[in-house]
C-alpha cells in the first residue's frame, strides 16, 4: 500500500538530535561460526508476504504476477480450508472461493516487517542476524542461562511469535548454514547441538532444503542426486566446476569446514511498525487487535535497548482524506506493555474515526535508557509501587483530557494565593523553604466575616487561639498585601485560618480551614 511507505514530518519537532546508530552489544563486526560453543537457533517464516497484514476470519490470499500468471503467494487458513493452496493461479482460485479476498504482495514491508522482527529478538540474544527474505538467525549459546535452558529459551522465541501473528519454522545447529536448512526441512523441527553429528544430520535432507535455484536442483535432480548426502558424495573439484565454488563454500559452511560470518542486525533508536487491515473498518474495537501487535513489537526493541519510550503516536490511515493522529507526548518513561496498549486502548476508544480505517501505523521518540529499578531484573514488585502514581495519571489523562490531571507544586513565596503552582501529577510537591503551619483546605478567594463588638465571627463567635503572623509582602508585584494572620476556633470546635486587613481595620477574613 503506497501510503505506507511514505515517511511523515518529525514525530516530535522538539526532541534532541539522535546520534548516529550504533551496535547495541560490544561485539565485533562480524561473528564466525567456526567455534563449537555458538548454538543457533533459525527462524524461517515461510507465509512472512501474509502475516504483515492483520488477520481475518474471511479467506485471504496474497498474489504477485501480471495478467494471466497471477498466482497466490500465500493464504489464510479459511482459504486452506477452501482448497486453495500456494502456486495457485487466481482465476482458479475465484472459481474455488469466490468472496476471496486478494491483497498484493509487497517485498518493501516485508523486508520492514523482518527488520522489526529482528529488533524484536534482541531481548532473547546479543547477535540477531537477518536473511532475506524470510528468516532470522539467533546465536542462542550465551543466552540459555539467563532464560532457563535451551528447551525454555527455544518454546518461549516460537510461542510469542506465533502469538505475534506469526508462522514459524525452526532449526537448531551448531553453524547458522545448518540450522537454516534444518529450519527448511519438512516434519517436527530440527534440533542438532553436537558438531559431530553435523554431516550425518543434514545429509538426511532433501535437496529443497538447500534453497538453491530451481536450474541448479534439476540439473542436482538429473544427475540422481536427491539428498543432501549425495551432494557430497559427488567430487569436489568436478561440483565446483560445475555448480561453482559458492556452492561448495555453503557445504562446507553447514558442516563448520569453513567460517560463515553474519552481519549482526543493529537495533533502531525509534520504533515505526505499521500494519495493513485485510479490509476496512470503521470500528475502533476492531483495530485492538493489530494495535495489539504492533505494541507487543515494540516493547521487544525496548527490551533489547534496555530502554523505555516517553511519547507515542498512532495513525489511522484512510483511503481518502488526512490521517487520524492520536498521541500521548507526557509519559512517564516506560516500557510496560499492559500499561502502554492500556493508553492506547483508551485513547483509540475515545477517538470518533471520520472514516473506515485501512492501515495503523506505531511511531514511537528516542528510545531513553532506562536506569535504577524500572530495568532491574529482581524486585519488579517495588518498581511497579514507585511508578504506580505517574501510571495512575496518565490513565486518568487518558479518560478526562490532559489538562483535567495535573499536579500541586509548592514555591518559595509569603502570599498563601500565590505558594503554589500547577505542575506535573505525581510529581514531587517540593520544598517551598518555609516551615510554617497552613491549612489543608484553601479558599480560592478570602471570605468576608462578620463581627459582633468588634470580633470576628462564624457561625458564632471566633476564639483566637493563636497570632498575629504578620504577612506584608508583593510590593514589587502590583499584588501587595498587609494581614494579620491567626488561628480560630468556633463554637462547633472547626480550626479555621482567618486574617485582619491593616489597612482596613474593621476587615476579617476567613481563608483557610484546618479542620
Amino acid at each position: 500500500m503506497a501510503k505506507l511507505q511514505e515517511r511523515s514530518l518529525p514525530l516530535f519537532p522538539n526532541e534532541l538530535p539522535v546520534p548516529a546508530p550504533r551496535p547495541v552489544n560490544r561485539s565485533p563486526a562480524h561473528i564466525s561460526s567456526a567455534s563449537n560453543e555458538q548454538l543457533w537457533l533459525a527462524l524461517q517464516l515461510p507465509r512472512l508476504a501474509l502475516d504483515i497484514f492483520a488477520p481475518s476470519d474471511e479467506a485471504v490470499a496474497v498474489v504477485e504476477g501480471e495478467g494471466s500468471h497471477r498466482c497466490l503467494v500465500a493464504c489464510n487458513a479459511p482459504g486452506l480450508a477452501a482448497g486453495l493452496y500456494p502456486g495457485m493461479g487466481l482465476n482458479a482460485a475465484f472459481a474455488l472461493a469466490p468472496q476471496l479476498r486478494v491483497l498484493e504482495r509487497d517485498p518493501d514491508r516485508e523486508q520492514a516487517s523482518l527488520e522489526r522482527l529482528a529488533a524484536w529478538a534482541g531481548q532473547f540474544t546479543s547477535w540477531v542476524s537477518l536473511v532475506l527474505p524470510n528468516a532470522l538467525l539467533l546465536e542462542l549459546k550465551g543466552s540459555l542461562r539467563l532464560f532457563g535452558g535451551l528447551p525454555a529459551l527455544q518454546m518461549r522465541i516460537v510461542g510469542e511469535l506465533e502469538t505475534l501473528g506469526y508462522q514459524v519454522m525452526q532449526g537448531l545447529a551448531p553453524t547458522p548454514m545448518g540450522a537454516l536448512w534444518l529450519s527448511r526441512a519438512p516434519g517436527p523441527a530440527g534440533a542438532l547441538t553436537d558438531t559431530s553429528l553435523l554431516a550425518s544430520t543434514l545429509g538426511r535432507l532433501p535437496l529443497e532444503c538447500l534453497g538453491w535455484d530451481t536450474r541448479q536442483s534439476e540439473q542436482l535432480y538429473r544427475m540422481g542426486v536427491r539428498s543432501i548426502a549425495d551432494c557430497l558424495r559427488l567430487p569436489r573439484d568436478g561440483f565446483a566446476r560445475r555448480f561453482g565454488p559458492t556452492r561448495l563454500g555453503e557445504l562446507d559452511k553447514a558442516l563448520g569446514r569453513r567460517p560463515d560470518p553474519r552481519t549482526g542486525f543493529v537495533a533502531p533508536q525509534r520504533f515505526r511498525g505499521d500494519i495493513e487491515l485485510p479490509a476496512e473498518t470503521e470500528f475502533s474495537t476492531r483495530l485492538l487487535l493489530p494495535l495489539e501487535r504492533l505494541v507487543e513489537e515494540m516493547v521487544g526493541l525496548l527490551r533489547s535497548r534496555e530502554g523505555g519510550v516517553d511519547r507515542l503516536r498512532l495513525s489511522l490511515l484512510h483511503t481518502d482524506g488526512p490521517a487520524t493522529r492520536i498521541a500521548l507526548q507526557r509519559l512517564s518513561l516506560t516500557r510496560d506493555r499492559t500499561h502502554l496498549l492500556g493508553l492506547l486502548a483508551g485513547r483509540l476508544e475515545q477517538q470518533a474515526l471520520p472514516a473506515p480505517v485501512l492501515a495503523l501505523i506505531l511511531e514511537s521518540g528516542v528510545i531513553r535508557e532506562l536506569s535504577g529499578p524500572g530495568r532491574s531484573l529482581l524486585g519488579e514488585g517495588q518498581a511497579e509501587d514507585k511508578r504506580a502514581i505517574p501510571m495512575l495519571v496518565e490513565r486518568l489523562r487518558v479518560r478526562l483530557g490532559d489538562d483535567a490531571v495535573h499536579g500541586l507544586c509548592l514555591v518559595p513565596e509569603y502570599r498563601p494565593e500565590a505558594a503554589w503552582r500547577r505542575g506535573e501529577g505525581g510529581s514531587p510537591v517540593g520544598d517551598p523553604g518555609q516551615r510554617v503551619a497552613r491549612p489543608l483546605w484553601m479558599l480560592d478567594t478570602p471570605q468576608a466575616l462578620g463581627q459582633r463588638n468588634g470580633q470576628p465571627c462564624h457561625a458564632g463567635r471566633l476564639c483566637l487561639l493563636s497570632g498575629p503572623e504578620r504577612i506584608e509582602t508583593g510590593w514589587w508585584d502590583g499584588g501587595d498585601v498587609t494581614r494579620d494572620y491567626y488561628r480560630a476556633r468556633t463554637t462547633q470546635g472547626e480550626l479555621l485560618w482567618i486574617f485582619q486587613d491593616r489597612r482596613n481595620r474593621d476587615g476579617w477574613y476567613l481563608h483557610g480551614i484546618f479542620g
